[in-house]
């Protein structure tokens, strides 16, 4: 058995690899492997267009458990969380979960360092514009869709606003279907108290689960770019979950409860 080296020729591309391993940089990596005194072995792993990770695997990773319960900007916190739990998905030392298929575990190795990388890079941006949201005094209701979704576009549909679209679309239908049950009771006897109550342990009890199950859904049936899984996994959860709060708000104040936090 030789030692194994993982050479990047997007990177570098030096010695044997030459001008041809340069021209497939973008869409490629050499694994070489020293099985002798001066004896290589070299394989090439070709890049795939669209993820390899299932997103069941990465979105029950970025979401075990339920939400952090909300402060008051909901709009900044959503931002927040998903630069927080997008970056500690890549905490543990070695993750195996994305793929089922052991054979392809090369390719998964690929995309996992592809997708830190991007995952580093829009964290950077997230971070920033986060910053620069706290010196501001100016009001912006719609905070989440002006910083993430330009990334999402850049990290899982590049190229293609028409997916894009398609993707976002699909997220609202069919977590409003979902939700569709979720309703208040009409009746003399209905109290404002209970409706609350009753909302409040929805979202502690049931909504984590109703919003995995939905990106899932949707997740499987809108290829990703390769790279771009878990920061699409981890913009639908949090965009659904902005969509509750708009449900659960007009809930609410349809009757006559002033949500605290909106």
């Amino acid at each position: 058995m030789g030692v194994g080296v993982e050479v990047r020729t997007r990177l570098s591309a030096r010695g044997r690899v030459g001008a041809w391993a340069r021209a497939r940089a973008r869409v490629c990596v050499w694994r070489v492997w020293r099985v002798g005194v001066g004896v290589w072995r070299v394989m090439l792993v070709a890049k795939s267009k669209h993820s390899i990770f299932l997103p069941e695997l990465v979105v029950s990773d970025l979401l075990p458990d339920n939400f952090p319960s909300w402060k008051w900007d909901t709009q900044v916190e959503s931002v927040s969380w998903l630069r927080t739990a997008t970056r500690q998905f890549f905490t543990v030392r070695k993750r195996r979960g994305c793929i089922v298929n052991s054979d392809n575990q090369a390719l998964h190795q690929h995309e996992l360092d592809d997708s830190r990388q991007v995952t580093e890079w829009s964290c950077g941006v997230i971070q920033d514009a986060t910053r620069m949201r706290a010196k501001s005094t100016i009001a912006q209701p719609h905070f989440f869709l002006q910083i993430c979704v330009p990334l999402l576009h850049n990290l899982a549909f590049r190229g293609n606003d028409d997916a894009l679209e398609r993707f976002l679309a699909a997220l609202s239908t069919e977590f409003d279907d979902a939700m569709a049950h979720v309703e208040v009771p009409k009746g003399l006897w209905v109290r404002k108290s209970d409706v609350v109550h009753g909302l409040r342990v929805f979202e502690h009890v049931h909504l984590a689960r109703n919003v995995r199950c939905t990106a899932t859904r949707v997740l499987a049936h809108h290829p990703i770019l390769f790279g771009g899984m878990v920061y699409a996994c981890g913009f639908a959860l949090a965009f659904l979950r902005l969509r509750w709060v708009e449900r659960r708000s007009r809930l609410l104040m349809s009757i006559g409860v002033i949500p605290t936090y909106r």
